[in-house]
């Protein structure tokens, strides 16, 4: 077992960095690029780092550029960690953020509230008393069984709703439990190991896990109150599939975001670790990693037939004629059921969208072995279909990309990758 005396050390607290970007006025967009950088405390990013996104400046700046009416609304129907709706929030306008992940909505909560100063995220909600088991706890990949009945008790401890109320509680226990199980993260930070043996188990005692569990709640609770004030405007959360949104026809004025790429990135297995605390084994349970966008699972009763543009037909047929093994059939496969994702979520973004509204996605081209993934347009050439007129194609260079880390596929001559801000406006 791996002893641990003591789970997270105190972090100091960053200032949070306020204020809209320079814009670029003559073309109506942010002069700032749509990439993350590597360390970004802007709106609270660094409080629970997500892997996919785009930086909090560049997109409040976008927002702030469209000078949108009093009342208007903007979607994300892939908000993950809510950088959409927190830049919509502070330009004081309805927001509405959408994600099957629950991981990602408690995080998008914890982000609007703090900058509402909501008295209950620091109100004290004490030391849990110790009545859990550790029989069937999806934590046993990672910890020992004398160390996840103490854990279990602080998940149990905490009310799910209303979700502002213990956000930042179970922030806190995100932060911990990644803390303690960083030794289980690879090279792919989208992809975590579980525990060959009892010896790769972690141990921890009650008393040091209540420890590392309250300063991480002041870690969060000081940079809530290092936020500065803002405007505020109301934000709608939900926890529903991007293919069925739960909202009424031409409703929303603008669509900011970025949908996952085709990079076989399996967003369940990268917050399996959360998942586990919120009571989701996925190893046992596979109806939530399956039915995210992206997944690596292939559902076995999604339809191979359907409706879809050139580029993607092109893309299809190339994947399935790859002469490395498996190209026909299960690489075959994700890609289709990739496209048959992203294309449903197309038409339920045009079926909310107002007429004259604006779109913009922000896409990733990829590789799949030597084969170029032209997702820019892809989506431009689908949403054209769909009714939309193309506004602008905005690339930016990607330095870095998963790719780069899978040895196999160093093999495969590639050309630069780049992400694409794709703004089409809705005829």
């Amino acid at each position: 077992m791996k002893k641990i005396a003591t789970a997270t050390s105190q972090r100091a607290a960053q200032p949070e960095l306020p204020g809209v970007a320079a814009l670029d006025r003559s073309r109506g967009r942010s002069t700032l690029s749509p990439k993350r950088p590597s360390e970004d405390t802007s709106g609270l990013a660094d409080v629970f780092p997500y892997y996919a996104g785009f930086a909090y400046d560049w997109a409040r700046s976008l927002v702030a550029a469209q000078q949108l009416p009093a009342g208007a609304v903007v979607l994300d129907p892939w908000n993950g960690s809510g950088t959409t709706t927190l830049a919509a929030q502070h330009e004081g306008l309805n927001a509405i953020g959408i994600d099957r992940n629950p991981v990602a909505n408690i995080v998008a909560r914890l982000r609007i509230a703090s900058f509402e100063r909501h008295p209950s995220l620091t109100s004290s909600k004490g030391i849990p008393q110790g009545v859990s088991s550790a029989e069937g706890d999806p934590l046993a990949a990672w910890f020992d069984q004398k160390s996840i009945p103490r854990i279990r008790d602080w998940a149990n401890h905490l009310p799910f709703l209303p979700p502002v109320e213990s956000s930042l509680s179970y922030v806190a226990l995100f932060r911990t439990v990644r803390a303690l199980t960083e030794d289980f993260e690879g090279s792919n930070p989208t992809w975590v190991k579980r525990a060959k043996s009892e010896d790769e188990l972690v141990s921890i005692s009650a008393s040091d896990f209540d420890s590392a569990v309250e300063r991480e709640q002041e870690f969060l609770a000081c940079r809530i109150y290092e936020s500065p004030e803002v405007t505020r405007g109301p934000v709608q959360l939900a926890t529903a599939n991007s293919n069925a949104l739960p909202l009424p026809a031409e409703s929303i004025d603008l669509v900011l975001t970025s949908p996952p790429y085709l990079t076989r990135i399996d967003y369940a297995v990268a917050y399996t670790r959360e998942l586990a605390l919120l009571g989701v084994d996925i190893s046992k349970d596979r109806s939530l990693r399956s039915a995210l966008m992206g997944t690596t699972l292939i559902r076995g009763d999604a339809p191979i037939d359907f409706d879809m543009g050139s580029i993607a037909k092109l893309l299809i047929s190339d994947v399935s004629s790859h002469a490395s093994k498996a190209s026909g059939g299960y690489y075959r496969k994700q890609a289709v059921q990739y496209l048959r994702d992203l294309l449903q979520g197309l038409d339920e973004v045009t079926r909310v969208t107002k007429p004259g509204g604006l779109l913009h996605l922000v896409v990733q081209d990829s590789y799949y072995k030597d084969v170029p993934v032209r997702l820019a347009d892809i989506c431009i050439e689908e949403a054209v279909l769909r009714g939309w007129s193309l506004v602008d194609s905005d690339p930016y260079p990607v330095r870095r990309t998963l790719t780069s880390l899978n040895k196999a596929a160093r093999k495969y001559k590639k050309s630069e990758v780049v992400e694409t801000v794709v703004t089409l406006r809705k005829a």
